[in-house]
């Protein structure tokens, strides 16, 4: 890999991290209000309208280096690469809020 493809994928990761830490905590904190103020039923429109933004700057974030980056060479790699780091980060956020909830309950953690 030639010294410009590392910075171009390393400028692209930082798009990436950059783009999801600005957007992520304004989805998260309106899934919390909606939750709060309306329940469940609030929820769901939050998400319905949250998830397919947050995919969709996924996939504009992936325009700049498809040439560098193999899975966003097309719109649908693109667009499948975006889907598969939502999903990852989501469980890479998921995973550590489980495991406190485990533990602040008293479980011992063979059981999951």
């Amino acid at each position: 890999m030639t010294s410009g493809r590392r910075a171009l994928t390393a400028l692209h990761l930082f798009l990436v991290w950059a783009t999801m830490a600005a957007v992520a905590p304004a989805l998260g904190f309106g899934l919390v209000i909606s939750a709060w103020g309306g329940g469940a039923g609030a929820t769901v429109p939050v998400l319905a309208l949250g998830v397919p933004l947050m995919v969709g700057l996924l996939t504009t974030a992936g325009i700049p280096v498809r040439t560098v980056v193999p899975l966003c060479g097309s719109v649908s790699q693109r667009l499948g690469w975006a889907v598969l780091v939502f999903v990852l980060g989501t469980l890479g956020i998921l995973a550590p809020m489980r495991a406190g909830l485990v533990k602040r309950a008293g479980v011992p953690d063979l059981v999951f």
